[in-house]
């Protein structure tokens, strides 16, 4: 078997913070040079982590000589220097082990402050700053938790993430030096070894944290806790509660390690016993096997963990879920979804439209453009990764296909109004119905178009699928299509593409200006109403309904115990957010579902209340959000 080798160095110049991955390193015998020589703590020299902080992992940094560079996105750069800082030092400890750190100044301190949004100092480990082990007295370690170095193999991450419902990175565990070539949790074993020049010792195995579930790329907890309840159900010691991954080490010597060094084992040791409680069935693979029914997630919100990301254009991208714990979803080719995003410390609400098809049940994806300002969906292109999770509620919405659907379709969509048109298509070959169906596209350029390669291919192999598009910026690539022109989609040319479109049922997605250029020229050209269907998520503020009277009523909110006075042309959410309830809401229009309530009793007017089945109203569920008072009312929220 051919020796571990060295598969990367990293270091952390600020405790708890996101790594700096290096070619080669330099090791004293505390540690690789520049780790963790800084400390994050409150006014009183209580030092803080990403275990109560986690949007400190949000912390780059980049080291040029000793000066050392923070970005993080929302601020300005800041640059350390050690030689500016303050002669102070303030007293400090890290678990139990008490020291001095020196203060880097005000400009760090309002920084770091700002940041994390509380008041915070930063400090240094500098000239009179000393700190030894514990269990080791003569070997001294900067701000790490407990020793110098971590180190954890490929292999054994590789191992856990077959576990898992979706993969980890290395950057949950931060280890100062990973290696590959050798067997999963073959370090476990490990007592002595050299690497390059530097001979290591391996005292014990790492005890893991709460803050291996903080996603180093949402800057948020994971909601169940993964990866460390999948850890925990397998590498928990033997009557202990310690949960071990990884391999903590102590540099004997100085010198110089680089990616690619052989691992060479001088010594070894007797392995940890563990409580496996892991068992086969447990695992992603098996649960597809037998998967539970399908459902829908309207009553309460359900985990979506990421599974892949599919860079579909240089702005699109497809972020595809499963749910945690497992379950099949259940929804209409067309339908939407509500996500609920951690921004800042606050959940912000966006529906974003299931492009998947119902029919592939175990997993569901959306596709989502980034855009100018466009504050959730440029944070899911940034932040959400592989393994991350997101709350979602749904699936809503009545622009999907009907049971008894017309066989003649139109499908018309421009940008990334694509995403409804996709789920349908999938549905529609998926299940072999007999449909005949045109689709036409309108895109800036031909690089704008999404799934493109996909949708050819399926109209080959479904004879009543045809497709069309135009592109408005550049000339359209005549080998996607016969069918293509340039330009914007016109009266003219919307009957040159679909000649019989008078006797189809049209359903219409994109910007606000292509759907109301669309719906007036169908309107011209005598498509009648009921043939049309539009979908949008850009909701105008919602005005009360003609007949609002200027009467007030009592309003009793009986989960909040709050009773107070709502007048004719107030909506309920209106009164509700104004008598400090938190109340969930998405669209705040009537469309998206997301703030379905029960009326227990009174008399409502809701007009624009689209977002809910005649089935649910006939239950006695209402929206709030577009839903004004005729009478004294009583509402479960």
């Amino acid at each position: 078997m051919s020796p571990a080798i060295v598969s990367n160095l990293i270091i952390y110049p600020v405790k708890s913070t996101a790594g700096l991955s290096l070619p080669q390193a330099e090791l004293l015998t505390s540690g690789l040079v520049g780790d963790r020589r800084y400390l994050i703590t409150k006014p009183d020299g209580t030092f803080v982590t990403g275990r109560t902080h986690p949007k400190i992992t949000s912390i780059r940094s980049n080291y040029h000589g000793e000066i050392l560079r923070l970005t993080q996105e929302d601020m300005i750069d800041l640059v350390l220097d050690p030689a500016g800082f303050s002669e102070s030092y303030l007293d400090t400890s890290v678990w139990g082990t008490e020291l001095i750190g020196q203060i880097c100044g005000d400009k760090a301190d309002d920084w770091i402050s700002t940041v994390l949004g509380e008041p915070l100092r930063l400090l240094y480990f500098g000239n009179r700053s000393e700190r030894y082990i514990k269990q080791h007295p003569d070997c001294d370690v900067s701000f790490a938790d407990g020793y110098p170095l971590l180190l954890i193999g490929d292999s054994s991450l590789a191992h856990l993430n077959n576990r898992l419902p979706a993969p980890v990175s290395m950057a949950n565990f931060r280890p100062n030096i990973t290696v590959s070539g050798s067997p999963a949790f073959e370090e476990d074993g490990w007592s002595l070894i050299r690497i390059g020049d530097v001979r290591f010792e391996l005292p014990k195995a790492c005890a893991r944290c709460v803050f291996t579930t903080v996603d180093p790329h949402a800057h948020v907890a994971d909601k169940t806790l993964e990866p460390l309840r999948t850890l925990t159900s397998y590498r928990q010691r033997q009557n202990s509660r310690d949960v071990l991954f990884g391999e903590n080490m102590i540099p004997l010597n100085s010198g110089s390690i680089r990616i690619g060094d052989p691992v060479e084992v001088l010594k070894t040791k007797t392995r940890p016993v563990y409580i496996d409680n892991w068992l086969p069935s447990a695992s992603r693979l098996s649960q597809q096997m037998k998967p539970p029914a399908a459902k829908d997630f309207l009553n309460s919100p359900v985990l979506l963990r990421c599974v892949q990301i599919i860079q579909e254009t240089h702005d699109i991208r497809t972020f595809k879920f499963i749910a945690d714990p497992q379950q099949r979803f259940d929804y209409k080719a067309g339908q939407f979804l509500t996500l609920f995003v951690p921004i800042d410390g606050k959940v912000v609400s966006r529906c974003y439209t299931i492009s998947s098809s119902p029919s592939r049940p175990d997993s569901l994806t959306i596709t989502v453009k980034r855009v100018t300002g466009g504050k959730v969906s440029n944070w899911l292109h940034d932040h959400l990764a592989i393994g991350s999770t997101l709350e979602a509620q749904g699936p809503s919405g009545q622009f999907h296909l009907q049971e008894n659907q017309p066989r003649q379709l139109l499908l018309l969509s421009g940008g990334s109004g694509i995403t409804p048109m996709l789920s349908m298509l999938r549905f529609i070959t998926d299940n072999a119905l007999d449909f005949d169906i045109h689709f036409h596209h309108s895109a800036r350029r031909n690089c704008d178009l999404v799934s493109w390669q996909e949708l050819t291919l399926l109209a080959r192999q479904v004879p009543g699928l045809k497709l069309s598009f135009n592109t408005s910026q550049e000339k359209p690539d005549t080998s996607h299509s016969n069918k293509v022109f340039e330009g914007r989609l016109t009266r003219d040319k919307l009957i040159e593409v679909c000649p019989d479109l008078l006797e189809r049922s049209i359903f219409v997605c994109g910007p606000d200006a292509f759907m109301k250029t669309a719906q007036e020229d169908l309107r011209i050209l005598g498509l009648p109403d009921d043939q049309y269907e539009q979908e949008s998520f850009s909701i105008v503020p919602l005005a009360p309904p003609e007949d609002a009277r200027g009467e007030s009523y009592k309003i009793h909110f009986t989960k909040s115990g709050v009773t107070t006075e709502i007048k004719g042309n107030q909506t309920v959410l209106t009164v509700a957010e104004a008598s400090g309830i938190d109340a969930p809401y998405s669209c705040r229009g009537g469309i998206c579902g997301t703030c379905k309530q029960l009326l227990v009793s009174g008399s409502i007017a809701a007009p624009n209340a689209m977002g809910l089945s005649n089935e649910e109203v006939d239950t006695g569920f209402f929206l709030p959000c577009c839903s004004f008072p005729r009478s004294d009312l009583s509402v479960d929220i």
